[in-house]
């Protein structure tokens, strides 16, 4: 493939957000806007960018649903949705 190519692919998904223990937390699913793409010339990487009402955080990698009168508990709620690939593999916990 080109170095100077562009991958993007949009992906509309039902989420219920989560809590601190991973569990669904809204009664009623919000609809959630997933972007998936590749930067040009930067064929090492694939980015998920979000968009959720329930997104916060530097780069919208984290969910407030359980929590939507504050911005981040302990660590912080990670959306499930929102990873860089393979950032997302090179810091494991």
């Amino acid at each position: 493939m080109s170095t100077d190519a562009y991958l993007e692919q949009k992906f509309p998904i039902q989420c219920r957000g989560r809590d601190a223990l991973g569990q669904e937390v809204l009664l009623e699913p919000v609809l959630v806007l997933v972007l998936v793409h590749q930067h040009h010339g930067d064929e090492s990487s694939i980015h998920l960018n979000v968009t959720c009402p329930h997104n916060t955080g530097g780069h919208g990698q984290r969910c407030k649903a359980s929590h939507p009168g504050v911005d981040k508990i302990g660590t912080g709620v990670l959306c499930p949705f929102a990873v860089d690939i393979p950032y997302a593999f090179d810091h494991k916990q």
